[in-house]
């Protein structure tokens, strides 16, 4: 049985409650590739969070060879940073899963939750103290969406804490570890996504929540051909370049769509980064595979969003 599917677009920095729609021209549009058997719904804007509450389209794709408080600075990675301007950019990191927690978006009615995977969730967080290490020392104010790898944040408040700092970039770190499933740091999942426009969620009463923001979208693509570029020649890998997951993600048993949830709620360019995650002879990375994938996600943040 079809079921009528009703369209929510976020972008910009409108801001409405959760329970008010307001119908009206949002950015540069253009069709949701959702459900396009049905007659197109009415433009809805809706807002990105500003917080949480707790409780498929083909990709364009090419392959290159070789409101939550801030976290606290307490987590910060050995390392000399210098002090950034008050011209800086800032880099928020997002450190991929979290001890399992339920959460809806309370703006857009998403299912937000996170659960928890190691020994990813470990050692992308590693990983992301690499990279804020680099960056500080070379002058960026970075911002991590967890204190620690065992913080409880939904993928809204993620979001949140990038918009709320204004972020000129925001990065995930994600990889595919274990000893069940998990790929080799060289053998593939190498993949940089980037936001495209009409990509979208649904929400459990079926509602598509759609990105529509062109002026991010046109930065994430730039932002994140540059990745591809930085990370393949820095890790020595073949780097995938996707617009979306490039398959429903509803299949996984996640909420049906084409684009991560963070990058859908950002109101920032935001690059969401795969890779490899077992390093040879063992399930998860090793200190010089971490090392390697921070030098290559330091690589595209700095090509990408240069501190001068």
């Amino acid at each position: 049985m079809m079921h009528a599917v009703r369209s929510v677009r976020v972008c910009g920095y409108a801001l409405v409650a959760a329970a008010l729609v307001t119908a009206t021209a949002c950015g540069s549009s253009t069709a949701s590739r959702a459900n396009p058997a049905t007659s197109a719904p009415a433009s809805i804007t809706a807002a990105s969070p500003s917080g949480t509450s707790s409780s498929t389209a083909s990709p364009s794709t090419s392959v290159v060879t070789p409101a939550p408080s801030l976290p606290s600075a307490a987590n910060a990675a050995p390392g000399a940073a210098s002090v950034p301007s008050a011209t800086a950019p800032v880099i928020v990191i997002d450190p991929g899963h979290a001890p399992t927690i339920t959460s809806t978006d309370p703006a857009t009615g998403l299912n937000d939750s996170d659960y928890e995977n190691e020994p990813e969730m470990q050692d992308v967080f590693a990983v992301a103290l690499l990279v804020k290490a680099k960056l500080e020392a070379d002058g960026y104010k970075v911002v991590l969406t967890k204190n620690s790898a065992t913080d409880r944040v939904s993928l809204g408040q993620r979001a949140a804490i990038a918009n709320n700092a204004h972020a000129a970039l925001a990065i995930s770190i994600h990889d595919q570890a274990g000893a069940s499933g998990g790929i080799g740091f060289t053998q593939g999942n190498n993949i940089v996504y980037y936001q495209s426009v009409g990509n979208y969620r649904a929400t459990p009463n079926g509602t598509h929540v759609t990105f529509a923001d062109a002026t991010v979208a046109a930065a994430s693509a730039k932002y994140g051909a540059i990745f591809q570029t930085q990370r393949a020649s820095v890790e020595g890998v073949k780097v995938q370049l996707l617009g979306n997951t490039g398959y429903d993600l509803g299949s996984r048993g996640l909420p049906a769509g084409n684009i991560w949830i963070v990058q859908l709620l950002a109101k920032v360019p935001w690059i969401y980064n795969e890779s490899g995650g077992n390093s040879a002879g063992q399930s998860g990375l090793n200190a010089s595979d971490k090392q390697k994938y921070a030098d290559g996600l330091s690589a595209g943040v700095e090509a990408s969003v240069p501190n001068r």
